[in-house]
């Protein structure tokens, strides 16, 4: 059994981590900007980077840390919040770092968050850890926040960035978005359609979380994307497969998801082609690998 500690832990993914580390029976400590939060079979420490608080108690003697909190992408891009999103992951990390540095003992492995806005957006090229950061918006937040993730490395301690793409969740993320329209028969390819969506089940990310830490991978930035890519086309088929409702023929122009969504529309058009070769590499192993069968899985009850 070891002990981990995660931030982050009440979003979709970090539910899943926490489901994960209690199937293994791992000890787990959760800090949270919330005093009150309970967690079952989970242990709560407060902490809030705003204001430069935190539990270091969360930390004492913990094995692993997952870092996950930084404010969602998924919201409208103003001005005002695209700092904020900047904002939360750097005042998080640098005070994690800091009392990381002060553990008596060393955690053995920081494994964090990073997301594969990291490349921009390109409907040929096969993305890989090797490529360099794209110049836009998403990947300045991205190599931002890994320049100071990245700085939890030392001789004992490993510091691993997992480039997360489209997370599989049911009534989350894309699908909690998409899942409405989908329902109502209203789902249809977002702009050409032609647009590749790097994509991973909630569950193999968790287990990959896990993995990162436990199994002694080196430090260094690994794509969470499973090995099968699809366009944005190919996604909406199979949604409206899964939920047996169809798909409008027509897609929706990028002109109206600027208008409805401003700058966000980025995320709904952007072509991300990632490879997973790299953590394959190390051993670890998809559940779901194609996108019908993920779905299916997810809407199966």
């Amino acid at each position: 059994m070891a002990v981990f500690t995660i931030t982050g832990a009440t979003g979709s993914v970090g539910k899943a981590i926490v489901r994960t580390l209690q199937h293994h029976s791992h000890e787990i400590r959760v800090l949270s900007t919330r005093k009150s939060l309970e967690i079952t079979g989970a242990s709560s420490y407060y902490w809030n980077p705003s204001t430069n608080e935190i539990d270091s108690d969360a930390l004492e003697g913990a094995d692993y840390l997952i870092h996950l909190a930084g404010a969602t992408v998924s919201k409208r891009w103003t001005a005002s919040y695209k700092k904020q999103i900047v904002d939360s992951r750097v005042q998080g990390t640098q005070l994690l770092i800091g009392a990381v540095h002060r553990m008596k003992k060393p955690l053995k492995a920081v494994i964090s968050a990073s997301a594969i806005g990291y490349y921009g957006s390109d409907f040929n090229h096969l993305m890989t850890e090797e490529d360099a950061s794209a110049d836009d918006y998403l990947a300045s937040v991205t190599k931002t926040w890994e320049s100071y993730t990245q700085k939890f490395k030392s001789y004992d301690t490993r510091s691993i960035q997992l480039r997360i793409g489209i997370v599989l969740d049911r009534g989350a993320g894309v699908l909690g978005r998409l899942e409405p329209f989908a329902k109502f028969g209203l789902a249809a390819p977002l702009g050409s359609g032609k647009q590749w969506s790097s994509w991973i089940l909630v569950d193999d990310l968790a287990r990959m979380f896990v993995f990162a830490a436990t199994q002694s991978l080196e430090s260094g930035a690994y794509n969470a994307v499973a090995p099968a890519p699809v366009t944005n086309k190919e996604f909406t088929k199979a949604l409206c497969r899964s939920l047996n409702r169809p798909m409008l023929p027509i897609g929706i122009p990028a002109f109206v998801l600027k208008a409805i969504l401003g700058e966000m529309a980025t995320l709904a058009l952007m072509s991300q082609k990632v490879s997973s070769n790299k953590i394959v590499a190390t051993g670890f192993t998809f559940h779901h690998t194609q996108i019908q069968n993920a779905l299916n899985e997810i809407y199966k009850t």
